[in-house]
């Protein structure tokens, strides 16, 4: 093949970037747009006033940045899942939730108020009692929160707001890190469990 060739490859794969670009750009911004939840989770106090100690509850929320508005379903958790990007969203689990921040009684997966409409500009709030957070990291070495939509689309707090939370549980509630395996154990243990899957027929 000549120089001319080369050229002509490299150009018309540059046109079919660009126009899947540009095409991806006008379905995701003008025929279906997706709005986008910010959720944010951290340990909160309330203070009386009266001279008492403050009592500490942890608050999940999310705020809808638009461009339109969107059905929150109910709220979760998974663990952190290292380099396996592909499986983020793997092990999910549902904590429960109270009805408000001073109540210590369960009000269940779903969260009242739940499934909830957010127009743009509007947030949802979830409260967890003081309890809970202790036995996230511990047992179930849980990291991310966040939202599911009707949908099924996840809405998870950021990377630093998950790290930030685990400190604040850690230093706030006496919650010690789980043991993790190093990365072969790791690498190892996953193999097992594939090919597992695969011997015994289970969906992978």
């Amino acid at each position: 093949m000549t120089t001319a060739n080369y050229a002509l490859i490299v150009s018309l794969f540059s046109l079919f970037a660009s126009l899947a670009g540009f095409v991806w750009n006008v379905w995701s911004k003008f025929i279906y747009p997706k709005a986008k939840i910010r959720s944010n989770v951290a340990v909160m106090l309330i203070m009386d006033g009266d001279g008492t100690p403050p009592r500490k509850f942890v608050q999940l929320s999310a705020t809808n940045y638009g461009p339109t508005e969107i059905t929150l379903r109910s709220h979760q958790a998974r663990r952190r899942q290292g380099f396996l990007w592909f499986r983020r969203n793997c092990q999910l689990a549902f904590v429960n939730s109270v009805a408000h921040p001073d109540s210590g009684e369960p009000a269940g997966w779903i969260a009242p108020d739940f499934p909830k409409k957010l127009a743009v500009g509007e947030s949802a709030t979830v409260y967890f009692s003081a309890q809970s957070p202790k036995r996230w990291i511990e047992e179930g070495d849980l990291y991310y929160f966040g939202f599911t939509d009707t949908f099924g689309r996840l809405h998870w707090c950021s990377r630093a707001n998950a790290k930030k939370f685990r400190q604040d549980v850690i230093k706030n509630f006496g919650a010690i890190e789980p043991t993790r395996p190093g990365l072969l154990d790791a690498t190892k243990a996953g193999a097992v469990r594939f090919w597992h899957k695969v011997a015994t027929g289970a969906r992978v």
